[in-house]
């Protein structure tokens, strides 16, 4: 409170004054009477009033001193300051909507848990005039359920949880906690007094801006299968590396492996095992081998898939399998045909072979110019002896041709130009099929000229003559290389790049792995114009894409399969499997801290001016002070 200094000693110099009066002033006045009597009655009378007199006298001193005290105050202006301007009744509920939070026991979730808890807070929050809500639902990508309702939209709130409890709203991925945290730095930007509340089961290192409210139960328990690693061995034979864990509870899990369709036969074959899991130890890794599946007496090179399980009664169904894909690669068949001695195309795909088998089965087919075919084969290599006509499927390389086929979209000169052995080539510009290669490294000695090109991207050049060329379009796959690699110093390494290049940009990989967690990214690379991609069951397809390769985002566990119609006409089916994060199904870890949350202070400091309850103080004093001497004649 804060008083004006001068009118506040005015008042004090008037409380002494009057302090002074009351001393002054005799208590009574000597009065001559006529008779003894009268005097003495008269005496009498007195003393007994006397003690009454003196408290009136005394009650009227305070109070005109109060009334004094209350007019100095009121000249001084006394304030207090205040805080004004944003609600103090103001929540923001966020809630965790991960796939951790589906865990189960007393037949309810931990998101279900969590609405209840919204809908008290809603019900105590709004039932105040000055109360307002909003709700985050914490999904993989965060939104507003509910934005600012107040106590006259209740309703608003109400129907929106209920909303929530009768929907899907709980997903397979992770909360998107930045994002929620974003959402609620926007609703600070108007009121920074709000209290930010975070629905959770996963217990977090630090709290961060939140009030952090536990939905968990200490029956929840989960058992999942985390990961399955189809591993590759140098023999191009298969073992498989389970991992799986079991958190909130000391247990031991059974897991169930069934292979399908192993080593091109049609059959089943099965492995078991169990493990036991306890605080100390949550997570294994199992590895299974060909000698572990009933009935398989030899190494597994290939299969369909494999469905790995565990039978457990936990909290948790969702992690409980796991399909495994890709062992069976699909098959890329070479044709090459040379009228020339060296082994540089040989080589480069026996390399490439190597180099993709975790995604191709590549097979090579070396034949004499007169036995090649021109259908049939996803590539062909025609080197020296050019075909009569290109073929009209796969990708086609056309190494020092002598000749343009009848169909080509390019001209040859007839004649082969000479030049010094140690000529090198030069890069003209960037591009996927050059990239990491060293022309300088390169030298030869001969070429033919290209006379016209249509559409081709030129690569390199000999002796200022552009000698390499490409095209990839939907109707036309072509390399064409017009230097000769017989007068060439084709370093090995280089050349090996060029082959690996081609492999990977003509025949990419349809996917870069078989498995993913919900929530990543998948790009599916298609050797075709037509792509389709079904979802897990009951869930439709996809059958439009933008631009290709296409990218999806994987947002429900269970199995994909992509289906394209490549080059040759004919269908290509690939699979995937989609599961919720590892971290999900460790419902017992320990996560990151959440978030700062920064927004200024919107909160304004005011002053309340007190004059008016002075001024009523004064009143009061003043009507018991008149009062007090209205009754000192009775």
């Amino acid at each position: 409170m804060t008083l004006l200094l001068p009118l506040g000693l005015i008042g004090l110099l008037s409380i002494a004054l009057l302090v002074l009066i009351y001393v002054l002033r005799p208590n009574y006045q000597n009065k001559l009477v006529s008779t003894t009597f009268v005097w003495k009655l008269s005496m009498r009378y007195r003393k007994k009033r006397l003690p009454m007199s003196r408290l009136r006298n005394l009650l009227i001193l305070i109070c005109q001193l109060l009334l004094l005290a209350s007019l100095a105050m009121m000249m001084a202006q006394p304030v207090v300051p205040i805080t004004t301007g944003t609600s103090d009744n103001e929540k923001i509920a966020i809630i965790d909507a991960s796939a951790s939070m589906m865990v189960a026991s007393g037949n309810q979730t931990r998101f279900q848990r969590a609405l209840d808890r919204v809908r008290e807070l809603a019900e105590t929050t709004l039932e105040q005039e000055d109360g307002i809500l909003s709700i985050i639902v914490a999904d993989t990508e965060a939104y507003p359920a509910v934005t600012r309702a107040t106590h006259e939209n209740s309703d608003q709130a109400m129907s929106a949880i209920a909303e929530l409890a009768s929907g899907n709203a709980c997903g397979y991925g992770s909360a998107d906690i930045d994002g929620a945290a974003q959402l609620a730095e926007d609703i600070l930007q108007i009121n920074s007094r709000s209290e930010v509340i975070f629905y959770t089961a996963t217990t977090h290192s630090g709290t961060g801006s939140f009030t952090v409210e536990n939905v968990a139960s200490d029956d929840d328990w989960n058992a999942a299968i985390l990961g399955v690693t189809p591993v590759l061995e140098n023999t191009n034979t298969y073992s498989f590396d389970i991992d799986v864990g079991c958190f909130g509870l000391t247990s031991s899990v059974t897991i169930t492996c069934d292979l399908y369709n192993y080593n091109g036969t049609i059959s089943q074959a099965t492995a078991i095992t169990t493990e036991y899991f306890s605080d100390a130890e949550e997570q294994k890794t199992v590895t299974f081998n060909y000698n572990d599946f009933r009935g398989v007496s030899a190494a597994i090179y290939s299969f369909d898939y494999m469905m790995v399980s565990i039978n457990a009664k936990d909290s948790l169904q969702t992690d409980n399998t796991f399909t495994v894909y890709g062992g069976t690669k699909p098959v890329l068949n070479v044709q090459y045909s040379t009228s020339e001695t060296d082994s540089f195309w040989s080589s480069g795909v026996h390399t490439a072979a190597s180099e993709f088998r975790e995604s191709w089965d590549i097979r090579l087919d070396q034949v004499a110019p007169a036995n090649a075919v021109t259908e049939g084969f996803d590539l062909y290599i025609f080197e020296g002896t050019a075909p009569e006509r290109m073929p009209d499927d796969g990708v086609v390389i056309l190494s020092n041709p002598d000749r343009a086929p009848e169909n080509a979209d390019f001209t040859l000169s007839s004649e082969v130009t000479n030049v010094p052995f140690d000529t090198p080539f030069e890069s003209l510009g960037q591009h996927p099929l050059t990239q990491y290669m060293l022309p300088s490294l390169i030298a030869a000695g001969s070429y033919r000229t290209v006379t016209s090109s249509d559409g081709y991207d030129e690569l390199l050049s000999l002796d200022d003559r552009p000698v390499l060329f490409a095209k990839n379009t939907p109707e036309k796959k072509v390399i064409l290389f017009t230097a000769g690699l017989q007068t060439s110093t084709f370093a090995v390494t280089e050349f090996a790049k060029l082959v690996y290049n081609i492999f990977n940009y003509y025949f990419p990989p349809t996917l870069q792995k078989n498995a993913y967690e919900v929530g990543e990214q998948v790009t599916i690379n298609a050797r075709g114009e037509q792509l389709k991609v079904d979802l897990p069951a009951g869930q439709g397809s996809l059958d439009s894409f933008e631009s290709l390769p296409a990218t999806i985002t994987a947002s429900t566990p269970g199995s994909y399969t992509v289906t394209q119609t490549i080059i040759t006409g004919s269908p290509v089916t690939d699979n995937f499997f989609v599961h919720i994060p590892n971290a999900e199904s460790n419902i017992s870890r320990i996560a990151d801290p959440l978030p700062e949350i920064f927004a200024p202070d919107t909160s304004e400091e005011g002053y309340d001016e007190l004059i008016l309850w002075f001024a009523i103080a004064a009143i009061v004093l003043f009507a018991a002070e008149w009062l007090l001497h209205s009754r000192e004649n009775l």
